[in-house]
């Protein structure tokens, strides 16, 4: 290590520098204030040894403009004074020196304390070193998030495309609220006709968030797109009967997605027909919430359903089919539980007893406003739009004659 010896003293430099060399370091010289400023400025020198009193510049101005420079590396600086009064050393430390020695020098003490100098500075080093290391792998890590960030980005395009558009049909008229909690969501809906007297319908909630939810729910969309599912077991002589088409699905799907891999890796959902022209429906519920019936007649709220196991829990499981009529004006509303366990700041849930409430206070309203609505309140009983949980709302509106 390189260090700079600073005197106006030739006798005092002589047998300083003279220690140093004997202990292998490398030194330069300065017989005032001004030439060490001058060394300092134009060569790399990381520790400092200078005298107190000198013509011109003295040690503590020296010292304090070293401090004032901000060079790239720390520069250590031991000055040596004659004077050991406590008025000295607080005026040398607001210089901003690191140590102190009296004149004078003895040998030992002087090893000592430039070797713990030579300590500071290693660690000060190593600390930079770290730093450099850090920063290097915070921008290959920002690098990555970035990239990750447009990728799930471009996912969660893909997935809002594979929604269906709002509904307006012969009997019929279907609206939604959809908010993943994250880029992309383990929620998912859909609804299609199926001839010209049936509309059949499905949400579902795969347990978890992000990715490998997601995964599973682009996965359960390309099995039940447009009724294939439901088309298959056509095909094949099961479910002649419409009203047992719903649980037959579900119990397919329960076999079929049964994960060795990662048990908690299931979903809950609904799957259900309506009939165009009677407004009867067949439903199945598998772990889902419970759908909630808006008579609008009376302005009635009822909850339909008892709950059933989730699918891909356990294999072999028999579900229920659960059949009632719509009336005119009816309203059904199926929703993930991401709206009712919805905690305010206080943690306190929106619960169900709130959206029943709501989709009561509102059932004067189009089914286009509603879902505006539930999606408002749930912003200000949140406070913010960061859900920790998928938010889906699917209404189907049985329309007046």
């Amino acid at each position: 290590m390189r260090i700079l010896v600073v005197d106006d003293d030739p006798n005092v430099l002589r047998i300083i520098a003279a220690m140093l060399r004997r202990w292998d370091y490398e030194v330069t010289l300065a017989h005032d204030g001004a030439e060490a400023w001058a060394i300092l400025r134009r060569e790399e020198i990381r520790l400092v040894i200078s005298d107190w009193m000198m013509p011109g510049l003295t040690g503590p101005e020296l010292c304090s403009q070293v401090r004032a420079a901000e060079f790239s590396s720390y520069v250590y600086f031991i000055l040596l004074t004659g004077r050991e009064d406590k008025t000295s050393l607080v005026q040398g430390m607001d210089a901003g020196a690191d140590d102190f020695m009296v004149k004078p020098v003895y040998r030992e003490e002087l090893r000592v304390r430039v070797r713990a100098g030579e300590r500071i500075l290693r660690l000060e080093a190593e600390l930079g070193e770290r730093n450099r290391r850090l920063n290097e792998i915070n921008r290959t890590l920002s690098e990555a998030y970035a990239t990750i960030r447009h990728d799930l980005e471009s996912a969660a395009a893909m997935q809002k495309a594979l929604l269906p558009p709002p509904l307006r049909a012969p009997g019929v008229a279907v609206e939604w609220l959809f908010h993943p909690s994250s880029f992309v969501a383990g929620d998912m809906f859909d609804y299609f006709k199926l001839g010209e007297e049936q509309l059949s319908f499905y949400q579902l909630d795969v347990a978890g968030h992000g990715v490998p939810a997601a995964l599973l729910s682009f996965t359960l969309n390309r099995v039940l797109s447009q009724g294939a599912e439901e088309k298959r077991l056509r095909r094949q002589g099961f479910g002649q009967d419409a009203e047992t088409i719903p649980r037959l699905v579900v119990e397919e799907l329960n076999q079929r997605f049964q994960s060795g891999i990662d048990p908690l890796l299931y979903f809950t959902m609904i799957y259900g027909n309506l009939d165009l022209k009677s407004g009867s429906i067949a439903l199945t519920q598998a772990g889902h919430p419970r759908p909630i019936w808006l008579h609008r007649a009376d302005r009635r709220i009822e909850m339909v359903g008892g709950g059933g196991f989730p699918v891909g829990m356990l294999p072999g499981l028999e579900y229920e089919v659960m059949r009632f009529d719509l009336a005119p004006g009816d309203r059904l509303f199926l929703y993930s539980d991401g709206i009712t366990e919805c905690a305010s700041e206080q943690g306190e849930l929106f619960s169900e007893a709130r959206l029943t409430d709501l989709l009561e206070a509102t059932a004067d309203r189009p089914a286009a406003a509603v879902a505006a609505c539930v999606g408002q309140a749930l912003r200000e009983w949140k406070g913010d739009d960061n859900h920790q949980d998928d938010i889906t709302l699917l209404i189907l509106e049985r329309e007046l004659s």
